[in-house]
């Protein structure tokens, strides 16, 4: 299968640049190609915590979820090593003597299903 070719060439338009070298030393002006965009959200500047503020927050903290706690009908619940670790760490040194993992994840869970209640409650009607 023979096909009618005509001797057809490309022709480029080079008149605005005549250097066609790709990586070449012909810097354009860039200020303006991306006028119409809009700058992401400023983020506001981060206030410092003081001292005292940052020792309140602890202290809070501390009595909220690191205050011992009798578990009268306790349950295993299995969780990874990784974890584990780390709650025991945040346990035995920022939490009160006789705090454990097992008060520690009751009081955090406690509140994460008091916080949700209403949510857990309209989803299991769903």
């Amino acid at each position: 299968m023979k096909t009618n070719n005509t001797n057809k060439t490309m022709i480029t338009d080079n008149s605005n640049n005549t250097n066609l070298a790709v990586n070449s030393d012909n810097i354009a002006d860039i200020t303006n190609l991306f006028k119409d965009e809009q700058p992401d959200t400023i983020q506001p500047k981060q206030q410092r915590i003081g001292k005292q503020q940052r020792k309140s927050n602890f202290a809070e903290f501390k009595a909220t979820y690191l205050t011992p706690a009798k578990l009268v009908k306790r349950h295993p619940v299995n969780i990874e090593e990784e974890v584990w670790e780390q709650l025991e760490r945040i346990a035995r040194i920022l939490g009160y003597r006789g705090t454990n993992v097992g008060s520690y994840i009751n009081a955090v869970l406690a509140e994460h299903l008091n916080f949700y209640a209403d949510d857990i409650e309209a989803w299991r009607k769903l």
